[in-house]
């Protein structure tokens, strides 16, 4: 048994994502188990980086797990190092994702009790995800892997918190417990209002101007009840390696691909995330455009737009896919660059199921780089004996066609 064991399961958290978010907290396991993955060494000579492990083993290579992993070595006995990283080649973490999540990995929350410097208690709740997807355009801030977390004071009578802090990027919020938004019905179940992309814990929705970008959240997409698992027990939450290979680009935005949660300040020190703790402005985001149309045709989806003098300048739409009739799939996110284009129509790739219903999310990345809210688009597929007059005047295309190449 965890210690503080009843503490955490009674504290924890109730996570609120926005309604476009594509990457939700999961276990860990995804990230050793994704079959594009490797553990991987940086040689000290030569460019080739040394395999340690991967979740697709070749001749004499070792299997990748989250029991593979160690503090101090690992499975098969060779030293572990800071240095060393879980990395996925292929960039096409969206898709990825998608075909990996399922009930065995979904909705984890990692929880542990720590003292601080002063020997006060402290509750925290860490929270792995695949990938960050910042501002869910382009590949600003984006990195591989991303752990992020909360933790609460208990200080109060009868072993209830008096403080919470929420960590946020390279900062972190605080906020006195009485002032913490907690469910409805629940009072011991504070809300964590999740980043759209970045994953930063936020208490509150809207949109969030930190020191490193904007953040925004709206909250409507609740996580279904987490499963609970006690850090101190996994002999892989002491691993001192890096979960990503995606390295540090642009100083000011980007963020390498994170440490383990051991190797943060606030794991032997919870106070120490209080030096970091900042205020920042929160305002209402613009709402999305009215001047994106989305359909299906043909089986796939059409996006046609006109930015032009709605929101000039506009640097990307973003289209969240979702459909109740795939249960278990997680939603998928498309952007599209419109900087150069601010009025069109695009046919995509995107396959929309004539027979099944889906739920559409569109949002708008402005010329200085805010995400918009999002506008919630359904599709229905036709009713039954439905006239559907597209589908009868392409069955006459392609039959005078036909026609006609019989007469030549």
């Amino acid at each position: 048994m965890a210690e503080h064991e009843d503490e955490l399961r009674r504290f924890v958290p109730q996570l609120l994502y926005d309604s476009q978010e594509t990457y939700f907290a999961d276990s860990a396991a995804e990230w050793t188990n994704n079959p594009a993955n490797v553990l991987r060494r940086e040689p000290q000579t030569g460019k080739d980086p040394v395999i340690l492990a991967s979740a697709t083993p070749g001749e004499r290579e070792e299997k990748l797990t989250l029991d593979f992993l160690g503090e101090v070595s690992y499975a098969n006995g060779a030293r572990a190092h800071p240095g060393d990283q879980i990395s996925d080649a292929p960039p096409d973490y969206r898709e990825q994702y998608a075909r990996l999540r399922s009930p065995r990995y979904a909705n984890v929350i990692y929880a542990r009790a720590a003292t601080d410097r002063e020997s006060l208690l402290w509750l925290q709740y860490w929270f792995w995800y695949f990938y960050n997807d910042e501002r869910l355009a382009f590949d600003i801030g984006a990195h591989e892997g991303d752990w992020e977390m909360i933790q609460l004071r208990l200080a109060g009578e009868g072993g209830t918190p008096d403080l919470a802090v929420y960590a946020q990027h390279a900062r972190a919020e605080r906020r006195p417990w009485d002032l913490v938004a907690r469910a409805t019905g629940r009072p011991e179940t504070p809300l964590v209002y999740v980043g759209r992309g970045s994953h930063a814990s936020y208490f509150e929705p809207g949109l969030h101007v930190t020191d490193v970008w904007y953040d925004i959240v709206d909250g409507a997409r609740p996580a279904p009840a987490a499963r609970l698992e006690f850090l101190d027990d996994l002999p892989w939450a002491r691993w001192p390696g890096r979960w990503g290979g995606t390295p540090k680009r642009i100083a000011a935005v980007d963020q390498d691909s994170p440490v383990a949660p051991c190797r943060h300040s606030q794991w032997h020190d919870p106070a120490a995330l209080l030096d970091r703790a900042v205020e920042h402005a929160l305002r209402a985001p613009d709402a999305a455009p009215d001047g994106i149309r989305l359909a299906r045709d043909d089986g796939h989806l059409v996006l046609a737009w006109d930015l032009a003098r709605e929101r000039p300048g506009a640097r990307a739409i973003i289209v969240n896919v979702n459909s109740a009739d795939e249960p278990g799939v997680a939603p998928r996110a498309y952007t599209f660059d419109v900087e150069r284009s601010p009025r069109a129509r695009l046919q995509t790739t995107i396959e929309l199921d004539p027979a099944k219903h889906y739920e559409l999310h569109v949002s708008v990345i402005d010329a200085t780089g805010m995400p918009s809210t999002c506008r919630r688009v359904l599709i229905e597929p036709p009713a039954p004996g439905a006239f559907d007059l597209k589908t009868i005047l392409r069955a006459i295309g392609r039959f005078v066609a036909w026609v006609r190449a019989r007469r030549r």
